[in-house]
């Protein structure tokens, strides 16, 4: 199987262990990745991000397979005000 097939074939639900995977260092069941799986993981999350997902968050791939930078000023505007709640004292 070929890299792009296989990138292709990446389900939501694989796609959630690998990011897991790459993230915490562990598969979902606890046991250790490697340093040659966590490496293939992410260049598998990069490639599906590149090809399937259409986020714009900061840091994330987009889909001509570069990072999205955004400056502070656009991530302040990603978050709306009044969604956030504040703990008052009762």
């Amino acid at each position: 199987m070929d890299f792009n097939h296989m990138i292709d074939g990446l389900t939501p639900e694989i796609v959630a262990r690998l990011q897991t995977g790459v993230e915490t260092g562990k598969w979902p069941d606890g046991s250790l990745l490697t340093d040659q799986q966590r490496e293939s993981a992410m260049q598998a999350l990069i490639a599906w991000q590149a090809r399937y997902a259409d986020n714009k968050d900061h840091l994330t791939i987009n889909r001509d397979g570069e990072i999205n930078h955004l400056s502070k000023a656009q991530q302040k505007r990603q978050f709306d005000p009044n969604a956030i709640e504040t703990k008052t004292a009762e």
